[in-house]
């Protein structure tokens, strides 16, 4: 018995230890993110034509049936939805923040964001071959781009703070977080405002430019 206290004792040890060495500065975490940002876009890019060709016509449809500019175009409707949507998004992410798991709760969010992104500027290619160019423009132009640089800010902020939040719990080192938690509150403001933004961007500019693409 008091083998196995002492054997629990040195791997607690080991792991405050082990977790100490773990350095997550300004510079590796903006790093890593770009390199998980570009390596993601290309397995959501590649997987796409992984798909069979009856998956890949199904996704194709779906691409013209979004290209479309529908007549029943409701501003309000979905500007409303686009809002409730988007700050849903970026309030999961910040809440997991103060959570121990949310560095892999995050990342894992981040992933499948990018992922999409990847899949679909593949499929616009598949649609719309040549003239898919423009159309990659076209979706990221200019409320995907604006949103993605949001998530890559508020990921980075939740990331930063879930990882002090486990430092702190688990090397019971003194770790001053009240400034690191008023500048998360800031970051969700900030990041709340600029999504509503995106979210009129989406719903009253992106159309503008969807329709002088159907006209090409």
């Amino acid at each position: 018995m008091r083998m196995n206290l002492k054997n629990n004792s040195i791997n607690k040890n080991s792991f405050k230890i082990k977790f100490k060495n773990i350095r997550f500065t300004t510079r590796n975490l903006i790093i890593f993110l770009i390199s998980f940002s570009i390596v993601t876009l290309i397995i959501g890019f590649i997987f796409y034509f992984i798909l069979s060709s009856q998956d890949k016509d199904s996704v194709n449809q779906v691409v013209l049936n979004n290209f479309k500019m529908k007549d029943n175009y409701n501003y309000l409707k979905l500007l409303k939805k686009s809002i409730i949507q988007n700050t849903y998004n970026i309030s999961l992410i910040w809440v997991l923040g103060l959570s121990v798991i949310g560095v892999i709760g995050n990342i894992f969010i981040y992933f499948c964001e990018m992922f999409s992104v990847g899949f679909t500027i593949a499929s616009i290619i598949s649609t719309y071959k040549t003239k898919g160019i423009i159309g990659i423009f076209v979706y990221l132009i200019p409320s995907k781009i604006c949103y993605i640089v949001v998530l890559f800010l508020l990921t980075y902020f939740s990331i930063r703070i879930s990882y002090k939040i486990i430092k702190l719990l688990f090397t019971k080192e003194e770790i001053k977080i009240k400034k690191d938690m008023q500048k998360y509150f800031k970051v969700l403001l900030f990041s709340f405002i600029i999504m509503i933004a995106i979210s009129m961007l989406e719903i009253f500019i992106d159309p503008i430019f969807l329709n002088l693409f159907t006209k090409l």
